[in-house]
């Protein structure tokens, strides 16, 4: 598939891509998943079909992260470089952009959640699509057992100051062949980890300091046959709940479940779906 627009370079090291039809007055920043990168996301081919009509291009962006890139890296860098691709789009050099809406898939959600708690003054507002906890998804794929034992030898190594330690290949089995280190490994596996923002288990202190802080007006957009959420967690409960420690000011009407989306969202239908949730957000707070 071939994609026309424009790469933006937004720092000494990363990239970003304006996706046709550029140069429209403001963006939507689109930030992927983990081993994600420019285009990979499936719905993203024909989101600026959506966008346009809004005055919104949109733009993809690269980060460290990016890719294989995100064992050896964290949700507090990928926050850093979104601020610096925000500052780019806001100049001259970048388009001149009047607003940003960010918006997260996947892993991407935890740095919409971060982005909205810490640099909500650059941000007009955030969208958060199957945004799934990977300590939950874990589960799927490894026995208690091995959980305890490899999390005991990562968190070992990050109390002992050794997190930024590349952990053993073993780990990788479980991290679809990506090299990561100690600290990201406890960031992701472990209760109140760094990017532990979507974990249904999470206690209502840690949702008041996350959904409850949030100024902006956002939307959750929960893909409904995500395989990565475990099958006995209900989905609707967990809106509910995410939703009654949020803001009612800020919470998006729209917010709920993608109906029949895997969570990539790799049906037709229910990218038709997603695409009309955005558009009635935008039109909710008049983006």
């Amino acid at each position: 598939m071939k994609f026309n627009g424009t790469i933006h370079k937004y720092n000494d090291h990363q990239v970003a891509f304006e996706f046709s039809p550029v140069g429209l007055p403001n963006a939507l920043v689109m930030i992927g998943g983990m081993t994600d990168g420019l285009t990979t996301v499936p719905y993203l081919a024909n989101l600026p079909k959506v966008m346009e009509p809004l005055g919104y291009s949109v733009v993809q962006i690269q980060m460290k992260s990016s890719y294989i890139g995100w064992g050896t890296t964290s949700v507090k860098e990928d926050v850093s470089q979104i601020k610096q691709l925000i500052d780019y789009l806001k100049s001259e050099d970048g388009g001149s952009k009047k607003d940003v809406v960010i918006m997260g898939h996947s892993t991407g959600s935890q740095d919409v959640m971060l982005s909205l708690l810490t640099i909500s003054d650059d941000i007009k507002a955030g969208i958060l699509q199957a945004s799934c906890s990977d300590r939950e998804c874990f589960t799927l794929y490894a026995p208690k057992e091995v959980r305890d034992r490899l999390n005991a030898q990562a968190k070992k190594l990050l109390d002992e100051g050794k997190g930024d330690e590349m952990l053993p290949r073993e780990f990788m089995a479980y991290t679809n062949d990506t090299p990561v280190t100690a600290y990201r490994w406890c960031s992701i596996m472990l209760e109140g980890g760094d990017d532990d923002f979507f974990s249904t288990d999470l206690p209502d202190e840690a949702l008041k300091n996350t959904f409850g802080k949030i100024n902006k007006p956002f939307l959750v957009a929960y893909s409904g046959e995500d395989e990565f959420i475990p099958k006995e967690i209900d989905k609707s409960a967990v809106l509910k709940r995410w939703e009654s420690f949020s803001n009612p000011k800020f919470w998006s009407k729209n917010s709920g479940i993608v109906k029949g989306a895997s969570h990539g969202v790799k049906q037709l239908e229910s990218q038709v779906f997603l695409y009309e949730k955005i558009s009635h957000f935008f039109e909710e707070f008049h983006l």
